[in-house]
């Protein structure tokens, strides 16, 4: 593959997309060639290093092509090639080297030379952590996600969505591609795709859907089908790894093995539902002994990894008043635990909305809700859901979260948990939950953060530039409510799509209050280069510095999310920035600028670098990273919030002058 120095291919596809499908398709390695030369491939080469369980190659042009005197000229010597090698070698453990455009026979050379002198010819030992993914064509998402479950958009299914219907009957293919998109902003990590409708051509309405989504909806589809023609139709025109959904073993194993095969053969993988040919299995230990013998089929017979196998031990509605559906949902959670723990490289995952069916709209949203919360502590990975219409607990008044789960776990301490539920909502007419709207302007503005409430937001900002300054708005009031949120996300009490709700109206707020801000005049105080990490997409954190910052009298950089940390040293020498700020939410974040701070290092960079994020801790930056960044391991800052950055970066321009 070519990776460009915009850190992807030429289509968009990035390297974790390019390495997630390839790895599905039981190829025996994979290389870098072309297009840059070894400085810019150093990032992807680590991942390879890190990530990929087979055979790498690495053949890098000899640096940029220059034109000089109206020629194509390449910059880099040979002996600089073979110090690059070397250390692909020796440090990401690369099993073949060579050189593309621009290398000369003296470079392949030294190249053979520099192999020829060392004293152990094999390449280091890896120990590389694979993670089981699923790609579009230009991302990969992980089927497990950090603090999160992996949530597939129910909305693109003609089975269940009247809207989705109504757009497919009237072959309104931008309609239903804005219906797609409008899920991935809610936080779908992955699309459910089914065109089945009574009087419509399945395979050309799918053919035609899987044709725009994959050029125009960034995240993977699940391709939702019982025709084997409708499958086969769709996985021929997605570019990156799909889901199939779905097999069982209703009818026998012989359609099992056919959607197996093509799930081999395009590198799909695939979800397996509790249901052989007796049934929908019910009681735990049919739900386990179905999971078992498709595992046994999929796994061991059909080759299909099984990281890529889904289990759905399905749930049933328990809101029927029948004794026998009473316990579907303990069934379903003490299965999901079985399942986790003894076939526990597979995921498991639920048609989440099957548990309320019966009820009214907003005992619905409650009870989905509360048994999504009791799901992912059991051990589910995934789930088909309408992510706008889950709530996280803290936001369900707490008799009605309290009578939900006496339903779940059929509990009768306070009388019949089906009726006492139902009667909680038989006059609720809406699925929003109303709370009380707080006395003061202050926990009110805080509340709204809190919940992702921007419906009147500017009229409270307004009331509340009353009484203080914009400055102090974000700093004492938002901020506040940010704070909460980041505990209840670190307590796993607030899904990452809350987290981002939270961060849209943090930002609409800031957007609000901008105009206001006495902006500092005059020759800029200093230069910051901001960016969110590789792999990272949140970017609430790095805006709100660049405002805060910007206001303040800096020169702000914001490269925005997903950046290699090539993009951030070529922007600080072009800008002459005073320092580096790195942004990211996630856990895997953090370990990114670690090595970013390892690479900057081993290049000889000094340059101060502030870290942020709701992952980090003081103690990780100022013990782990600062020893990563052994030029300057007194210039690595951690910046708790953007006000935090904001005294940071007066310190360093205050150093830099005295110095000066």
């Amino acid at each position: 593959m070519t990776i460009e120095t915009t850190g992807t291919m030429l289509v968009g596809s990035d390297i974790g997309c390019a390495t997630t499908v390839l790895d599905a398709m039981d190829i025996d390695g994979i290389g870098l060639n072309c297009a840059t030369g070894p400085a810019e491939m150093a990032e992807h080469v680590k991942y390879l290093g890190e990530k990929w369980r087979k055979f790498i190659s690495v053949m890098p042009n000899a640096g940029l092509p220059m034109l000089v005197d109206g020629k194509t000229e390449y910059p880099l010597l040979p002996y600089e090639l073979a110090e690059w090698q070397g250390r692909f070698v020796e440090e990401d453990g690369i099993n073949l080297i060579g050189g593309c455009c621009g290398t000369t026979p003296e470079h392949i050379r030294q190249l053979r030379d520099m192999l020829d002198a060392r004293v152990d010819q094999r390449p280091v030992h890896r120990d590389p952590q694979w993670e089981a993914s699923v790609a579009s064509l230009y991302t990969s998402v992980p089927l497990r996600q950090e603090r999160a479950i992996f949530a597939i958009g129910e909305r693109s299914n003609a089975n269940g969505s009247k809207k989705f219907r109504e757009l497919l009957a009237t072959e309104d293919w931008d309609g239903i591609t804005a219906m797609g998109r409008d899920q991935v902003r809610e936080g779908s990590h992955a699309l459910d795709v089914c065109t089945a409708y009574v009087g419509r051509p399945e395979v050309s309405d799918m053919s035609e859907v899987v044709s725009r989504y994959r050029g125009q909806v960034t995240v993977p589809m699940v391709i939702d089908s019982t025709e084997y023609p409708v499958l086969e139709a769709a996985l021929k025109l997605i570019g990156g790894k799909a889901i199939i959904n779905s097999i069982n073993f209703e009818d026998g194993e012989e359609r099992a093995a056919k959607v197996l095969q093509l799930a081999k053969k395009f590198g799909a993988a695939v979800i397996a539902l509790t249901i052989d040919e007796d049934g929908m299995a019910k009681s735990v230990d049919k739900k386990l002994e179905v999971a078992h013998r498709l595992y046994d089929f999929a796994v061991n017979q059909h080759g299909l990894p099984a990281e890529d196998l889904l289990f759905d031990p399905l749930t049933f509605t328990i809101c029927t008043g029948v004794e026998d559906d009473r316990e579907h949902g303990i069934a379903t959670l003490q299965a999901i635990e079985r399942i986790r723990a003894e076939l526990p490289e597979c995921q498991v995952m639920l048609g989440l909305s099957n548990i309320s069916f019966g009820l009214n709209p907003a005992a619905r949203h409650v009870l989905n809700s509360v048994f999504l919360a009791h799901a992912e502590k059991a051990g589910m990975t995934a789930a088909i859901i309408h992510v706008a219409k889950i709530m996280p607990l803290h936001k369900i008044a707490e008799d009605e979260r309290i009578s939900a789960e006496n339903l779940i776990f059929n509990r009768w301490d306070a009388g019949d948990p089906l009726l006492t539920f139902v009667d909680k909502f038989k006059d609720r007419t809406t699925t929003a939950v109303v709370k009380s709207r707080p006395d003061t302007i202050e926990e009110v503005l805080k509340l709204r953060i809190i919940d992702g409430d921007k419906q009147g937001l500017s009229d409270d900002l307004a009331e509340a530039m009353k009484t203080y300054p914009p400055l102090s708005i974000i700093n004492d009031l938002l901020l506040d409510g940010m704070k909460v949120v980041g505990e209840l996300f670190g307590a796993g009490e607030m899904q990452l799509p809350f987290v981002l709700q939270s961060a849209e109206t943090m930002k609409a707020a800031v957007a609000y209050l901008e105009p206001f801000m006495e902006r500092i005049e005059g020759q800029e105080k200093g230069i910051l280069v901001l960016a969110t990490v590789k792999g990272d997409v949140h970017d609430i954190g790095k805006n709100l510095v660049d405002i805060i910052l910007t206001n303040n009298g800096y020169k702000v950089i914001n490269l925005g999310i997903k950046q290699p940390l090539i993009n951030m040293l070529e922007a600080a020498k072009q800008h002459k920035a005073d320092a580096i700020g790195m942004s990211g939410l996630l856990v895997k974040s953090t370990v990114i600028m670690k090595d970013n701070l390892e690479e900057m290092a081993r290049e000889g960079y000094d340059i101060p670098v502030i870290l942020g994020g709701a992952a980090l801790t003081r103690k990780f930056v100022e013990q782990d990273c600062s020893q990563a960044y052994t030029t300057a391991p007194d210039r690595v800052f951690y910046a708790k919030d953007a006000f935090a950055g904001l005294r940071l970066m007066d310190e360093i321009v205050a150093a830099r002058a005295t110095v000066a």
